[in-house]
């Protein structure tokens, strides 16, 4: 849910103030036509990212964990790139990263921030806490249409977007579980054997699928 809220913070925030972005990018004396260019240029390369994120997510040496992590990561270093490099490159660079921004976006969290809350839950709540999910996207969407319109500048509004995909893709490889290959059934199984107070073994607690707070809970909990 956290991931889903701070991605659509940096994603809507883009989307609605697409034209200060391209602007910013393009320089003050752009004209309407290099804009609408531009725009219609990010929409395609975004396109071609989701056909990417749609052609690998089902590979288990990628998966939908390392997509989202790596996803995250790579949009947001683009995003503080674009912020902190704006008056030193070129305007053709500055969009070409933004372009990137685009892409990777697409082929990693925007697909993978519905997908995974609809396998990661048991059968029984999987629509209410996907559901959940989803209202924590839309969150996002209303915070980054308050906040953004209340930041002065373009440059953080790039900062923004690229401090919420790290803080996202932190998230991600800390507290969410890979479910790539693994039967959903699986999940029901430790779920019920959950309910019964019963102990589960089984695919579902095989190290390759759990996050990274779930393999060293122990540890960390004996510290």
């Amino acid at each position: 849910s956290v991931t889903w809220l701070l991605w659509d913070i940096a994603y809507y925030g883009n989307k609605l103030f697409q034209s200060s972005f391209l602007i910013a990018l393009t320089g003050e004396d752009a004209t309407l036509l290099d804009i609408t260019r531009a725009s219609a240029i990010n929409a395609f390369v975004a396109l071609l990212g989701y056909y990417a994120a749609a052609a690998i997510v089902d590979d288990p040496d990628c998966g939908r964990l390392a997509l989202q992590q790596t996803g995250f990561a790579i949009t947001g270093s683009l995003f503080l790139l674009c912020g902190c490099l704006n008056d030193r490159l070129s305007s053709t660079w500055l969009v070409v990263m933004y372009f990137g921004s685009s892409f990777f976006g697409q082929c990693g969290p925007n697909c993978t921030t519905y997908l995974i809350p609809a396998e990661v839950f048991p059968t029984s709540m999987r629509a209410m806490c996907h559901g959940i999910s989803a209202c924590a996207g839309k969150l996002g969407a209303l915070v980054a249409s308050i906040l953004f319109n209340l930041v002065g500048g373009e440059r953080d509004l790039f900062l923004i977007s690229g401090y919420a995909s790290f803080a996202a893709s932190l998230i991600t490889f800390l507290t969410i579980p890979e479910t790539t290959s693994l039967d959903l059934h699986e999940i029901d199984k430790q779920w019920h054997a959950v309910l019964r107070d019963e102990r589960y073994e089984g695919p579902a607690t095989d190290p390759q699928y759990l996050s990274f707070y779930e393999r060293n809970q122990n540890r960390l909990c004996r510290r």
